[in-house]
């Protein structure tokens, strides 16, 4: 640029400016296929939300949207979402019919979303199910062989309500009988059980309760529905209005 008659002090200010875009910028066949990828989810997220929405899933943790707001959006847009179930869940989110007639399917929600459940407990409950549906919690974990570890983080996310009815309270009740380890006073008649006793059934507790054993953002309600049929205490302000 000197030689072309620049000041000094203008080529390196230019100089500058080209390092600086150099940090960040990008040729333009990366501008374009990028542009290529934004106008086709765009178009299968308005055409297809149901499988726009269970691919996001089963590509999370993208470090973008979290899969509660990605939900709640697919609602939004008419996506029907079946809450996660040991009778029905596979390890990714699935689409299930039956086929509406806009077009669309159901999103059955995969257990990868179940905090600290590992991917080889859910191969085994989903091959242990392949007969015959589980009835019960003690049958799924007598034909699965999963830790009772594994069977409270799908308590917390409610997973035994869709097909057995167990809410999250009672789920959670159901497995503290089981014991991975028998006691030793069992362990020679090889008795996977302490006891065989009845089932308590627990008295049923309104939605605050149930939301205080966890907030899950697959189903139930809004933990802020309680309150909202409560009166509202008059509020002062902070300072008194100014004397008109």
């Amino acid at each position: 640029m000197r030689a072309n008659g620049y000041p000094e002090e203008f080529a390196e200010r230019i100089y500058q400016q080209l390092e600086g875009f150099g940090s960040y910028g990008f040729p333009e066949s990366h501008a374009a296929s990028f542009a290529i990828l934004a106008y086709s989810s765009s178009w299968m997220k308005c055409t297809h939300p149901d499988v726009f929405l269970a691919s996001l899933l089963n590509s999370q943790p993208m470090g973008f949207y979290a899969p509660a707001q990605l939900v709640r959006d697919a609602r939004e847009h008419g996506v029907e979402i079946r809450p996660v179930c040991v009778n029905a869940s596979r390890w990714d989110s699935t689409l299930e019919g039956p086929e509406r007639p806009d077009g669309m399917f159901a999103v059955r929600l995969g257990m990868s979303l179940v905090k600290g459940l590992a991917n080889d407990d859910a191969a085994r409950i989903v091959a242990a199910r392949a007969s015959r549906p589980f009835t019960s919690i003690d049958d799924l974990w007598r034909r699965a062989g999963v830790k009772a570890a594994a069977l409270t983080h799908l308590a917390e996310a409610d997973a035994f309500r869709p097909s057995l009815g167990l809410v999250r309270r009672e789920a959670l009740w159901a497995i503290k009988a089981l014991r991975d380890e028998p006691l030793p006073l069992f362990a020679a008649a090889q008795v996977t059980r302490e006891a065989e006793e009845p089932d308590v059934l627990l008295q049923p507790c309104g939605i605050g309760r149930h939301l205080q054993f966890g907030i899950t953002w697959c189903q139930g309600a809004h933990p802020k529905i309680p309150c909202r049929n409560q009166p509202c205490e008059p509020v002062s302000p902070c300072s008194p209005s100014p004397a008109r």
